[in-house]
């Protein structure tokens, strides 16, 4: 018995029972190996993995019995760069590749080489994936799911991801299936994130005044707790001039006070010391990052540690009920010519990693927020000016009106002055 060197320029041994590094493997395998080692494949963590598994325990048998079609099949599988895995024999052995590897984060390698069914944190998965390998068992051709969601821990987190999954049943003599995966979370959560814009766009610039504007803003972030473990809003409690829209000073503002607004979700559990905020001191982590947002007029991200405490006990209650990791604070103003008229707090997604996207999507809903808020003011602005012009239009009707009665009764007057000194002169002669 001797031991295959995997080195590209060596030659194959003839012998039929061949080892590497003391596991005994097939002729089909030891070639299929090779030539993965030729084709510049870094297969060294996959092949400790499958010296490691017990294979004369499963269905399949010790490696030294498999045969030519599920070396090549292996072979195949191994070379791909999309991430793919064989469902083989009686008790559904898998066996995938290092770009599946990636693809299930936490679980590899606790997966690789065992019974899909020993597989219980998979377990709500379990009726979905044996539908999906039924049908491409009963059509004998490939079957699509299309935005097939999962759940999978990454360094302990679970994060959200949708597939694009084909199965495809294998020929005999092979039993079993060969599942390939496309990793479609990018472009999920870009179109999940283009359709709420969209829908903030459409409700927040139709409304009527601001408290309307507040109302429609917490009532759509509340329904969507997966996207925002949570939400609160702080309003101005002084309602700003219009005619005086500009900050100038941040002194100036810092005296301005903000009030956690009774429809946000926390309202009756936070602490009175929370409901009603200044941006001068004192310096607790809340107030200082609302002080930078409103020096910076740009979203700031919040720790979990800093976050309230009934805030992240409300985001466990709701949504996919996790621990909160992050939060951001929105002023409602992206540039410093205008007042910050409130600030919107939201949870991140406990499923999802603040990346540049999500930063963007953030820069996007402020951008509706002021966009909303100026044109409120606008609009605001436009009826003062209307009002104050019709008003100004009545005083001077008015003026005019007494003006016209005051030469009326002048000229009355005149003429009752007339009439007496022709009467007068009419008596002497």
């Amino acid at each position: 018995m001797s031991d295959i060197d995997l080195n590209p320029a060596a030659d194959l041994p003839k012998a039929a029972n061949l080892s590497l590094n003391g596991l005994h493997i097939s002729p089909p395998m030891a070639r299929a190996m090779s030539n993965l080692c030729e084709a510049g494949a870094d297969l060294s963590d996959h092949l400790e993995l499958i010296k490691s598994v017990d294979w004369a325990n499963t269905s399949l048998g010790p490696v030294g019995q498999w045969s030519q079609e599920l070396a090549t099949q292996f072979h195949l599988m191994m070379l791909n760069p999309t991430p793919q895995s064989l469902t083989l024999g009686t008790d559904s052995i898998v066996i995938y590749n290092p770009a599946y590897a990636d693809l299930i984060r936490d679980h590899h390698p606790s997966f690789f080489g065992k019974p899909i069914a020993t597989w219980t944190a998979w377990r709500q998965y379990f009726a979905s994936i044996q539908r999906v390998m039924g049908k491409a068992a009963a059509i004998g051709r490939a079957v699509e799911e299309k935005d097939f969601v999962m759940y999978l821990p990454k360094n302990g987190i679970l994060e959200e991801i949708s597939l694009f999954i084909t199965v495809i049943r294998l020929p005999a003599p092979l039993s079993g299936f060969l599942t390939t995966f496309q990793d479609n979370t990018t472009q999920m959560v870009r179109d999940r994130r283009i359709s709420s814009l969209k829908e903030f766009s459409e409700c927040w610039k139709s409304s009527v005044n601001m408290d309307d504007l507040w109302t429609k803003i917490l009532n759509q972030l509340s329904d969507r707790p997966r996207q925002f473990c949570f939400t609160a809003l702080y309003t101005a409690t002084l309602a700003f001039d219009t005619g005086n829209a500009s900050d100038s000073s941040n002194a100036e503002s810092e005296d301005i006070a903000y009030a956690l607004h009774p429809m946000s979700p926390a309202y009756e559990t936070t602490p009175e010391s929370l409901k009603i905020v200044e941006l001068a001191p004192p310096n607790v982590p809340l107030v200082i990052l609302m002080r930078k947002s409103h020096s910076t007029r740009a979203p700031v991200l919040i720790s979990g540690q800093d976050i309230p405490h009934v805030w992240q006990d409300l985001a466990r209650r709701q949504g996919y009920r996790d621990d909160v990791r992050k939060a951001v604070i929105l002023p409602s103003s992206s540039n410093k010519l205008s007042k910050v008229q409130a600030f919107l707090v939201l949870g991140l997604s406990t499923r999802r990693g603040y990346d540049e996207h999500y930063k963007t999507f953030f820069l996007e809903v402020q951008r509706l927020l002021a966009d909303a808020v100026n044109n409120l003011i606008s609009v605001q602005e436009t009826i003062k000016k209307k009002m104050d012009l019709a008003k100004r239009a009545r005083i001077e009707k008015e003026l005019m009106e007494k003006e016209l009665q005051i030469r009326r009764e002048q000229a009355e007057l005149a003429q009752l002055k007339m009439g007496r000194l022709s009467s007068t002169a009419e008596s002497v002669e």
